[in-house]
């Protein structure tokens, strides 16, 4: 568990999509296998773990997976990471201002959108990194929060298609 929130930005435990939350630190430890003494700063979904501890079992990926790979980066060959990664989070005992909540963020942008409600959260990362001026209802962020949002809806219609089939076996 990489922590609470801790009270930053007036949060006392997880349910935002700050990146102080949503940003894991992973430390992998594999002396003889991985080259140590590294530190990379790019975008991965924690998903992307799941097809590094496969490969590394010489298992196959199965198909109906989302993600992508850690193993170039622990191997230390070339690796950029992912454009933009995503996180959702649905309705629980804690999240009540919202039924689903889903995020999209770039190296330069996060838009957080709240289904069916008329705020969210749009976020310049390069201009404000701490994630403290909302550019929601700003119409000088309104091209780049339509972007956003476009990225956002095809995401969640390619991935309700791509993953279509993974529980099959136990319906």
């Amino acid at each position: 568990d990489h922590g609470d929130a801790l009270s930053d930005h007036g949060h006392s435990q997880k349910w935002t999509m700050y990146d102080i939350i949503t940003r894991m630190p992973l430390i992998v430890w594999s002396p003889g296998r991985f080259p140590g003494d590294r530190r990379l700063d790019a975008l991965c979904q924690q998903m992307d773990i799941g097809p590094a501890i496969l490969e590394l079992a010489g298992l196959p990926i199965p198909a109906s997976m989302e993600a992508e790979s850690l193993m170039p980066a622990l191997r230390g060959d070339p690796w950029a990471g992912r454009s933009c990664v995503y996180a959702e989070h649905s309705r629980d005992g804690i999240l009540q201002e919202t039924e689903f909540m889903t995020m999209v963020r770039t190296r330069e942008w996060k838009l957080v959108h709240f289904v069916d409600e008329p705020f969210g959260q749009l976020f310049d990362l390069v201009n404000d990194p701490g994630e403290v001026r909302n550019l929601w209802d700003d119409p000088a962020a309104a091209q780049a929060k339509g972007e956003l949002l476009d990225m956002l809806r095809e995401w969640r219609i390619r991935s309700q298609y791509h993953t279509r089939d993974w529980a099959e076996d136990w319906r």
